[in-house]
């Protein structure tokens, strides 16, 4: 006797209220929360420096007798440039693909949540390549006992000194930012030297946790924050090949919230802002559909773009320390 069963009685469906997506959190990103970002109508511009040296020179200053004049002072100021690069990528869409779409996918959404994330990607990589290295601060180092090395390293110690000598550098500016690898935090939160600071210190029956917030405690800085971002380095085709994009480094940093007249930073975005359609990322997603592409069996073409420049601003405000951990 025939049976009905399970199989013969439903044909798969794609669900229609579910698709995977590996899309970054975008607490990962870091690039716009370091270093101020300044808004500018032209893709190009300068701004001035006034002469740091002047500004904290002492021995001009004398007591004054009746009748006597004066010392008199000057100050001077140069200039720097920026230019705002337009960074860009483009996904097309054919007439067919469009019409054959299942109800569950939403192709150009998903197209342009793509091309967003590949865009904060690099965005994050040029952070790194402008900020995150050696050559581009006043002082950099590496830690003599790297910071994996839980018996006999001393970052808070580390930390402390590096503070000083850039205070020192930069005419009296502390640091108030600090930037970290993934990798190098993952070894701070469980250094004895920093758990011994937790009020009690550490337990095997009460193991301590170390916050974010708590680390930036420690380091005597206003934000701490830590480059999660991942890349993927592998072209299309061959397997993953998937990185922290901040390393095994750490850069201490001066910098204010809001950039600003006679307002020292380590470092600032120029982000040309005169590009119509910019959303809260800085992005502009634009969608195109031409007879062009229709040439070339193109329906529609989204474009990503982003314009910005991002500059080390003031070189002695920042201390960079280079593969800190194992």
């Amino acid at each position: 006797m025939p049976l009905l069963t399970p199989s013969s009685v439903h044909l798969d469906q794609p669900l229609t209220n579910l698709t995977i997506a590996y899309v970054q959190d975008q607490s990962n990103f870091i690039a716009d929360s370091v270093f101020p970002t300044v808004g500018v109508e032209r893709q190009s511009d300068k701004y001035y420096i006034y002469d740091r040296d002047n500004m904290n020179r002492s021995g001009d200053v004398k007591v004054l007798a009746p009748r006597t004049e004066v010392n008199r002072i000057g100050q001077s100021v140069s200039n720097a440039a920026y230019y705002a690069e337009v960074r860009g990528l483009a996904m097309d869409f054919d007439q067919q693909t469009l019409a054959n779409e299942d109800a569950a996918l939403d192709i150009r959404s998903a197209g342009a949540q793509t091309l967003t994330t590949r865009l904060l990607i690099d965005r994050e990589e040029q952070f790194a390549d402008t900020f995150f290295k050696t050559g581009v601060w006043g002082t950099e180092s590496t830690p003599g006992n790297l910071w994996s090395d839980y018996t006999n390293s001393t970052p808070i110690q580390d930390v402390t000194t590096a503070r000083r000598t850039m205070q020192l550098k930069s005419g009296g500016f502390k640091p108030n930012t600090m930037v970290v690898g993934k990798e190098v935090r993952d070894i701070l939160i469980n250094h004895p030297k920093i758990l011994a600071r937790l009020n009690g210190g550490s337990t095997v029956s009460n193991p301590a946790l170390i916050t974010d917030a708590k680390l930036a405690e420690i380091f005597e800085v206003e934000n701490f924050y830590i480059m999660e971002a991942v890349k993927n380095s592998s072209v299309e085709g061959v397997a993953e090949s998937n990185a922290f994009i901040g390393g095994k480094h750490a850069l201490l940093v001066h910098g204010p919230r809001n950039a600003g007249l006679m307002t020292p930073a380590a470092g600032l975005t120029f982000a040309w802002n005169n590009v119509p359609g910019t959303n809260n990322l800085g992005i502009t997603v634009e969608s195109f559909s031409d007879d062009g592409l229709k040439r070339l069996q193109v329906a529609e073409q989204i474009q990503v773009k982003m314009a910005y420049d991002m500059k080390v601003t003031g070189a002695d405000l920042g201390y960079f320390f280079l593969d800190v951990v194992a």
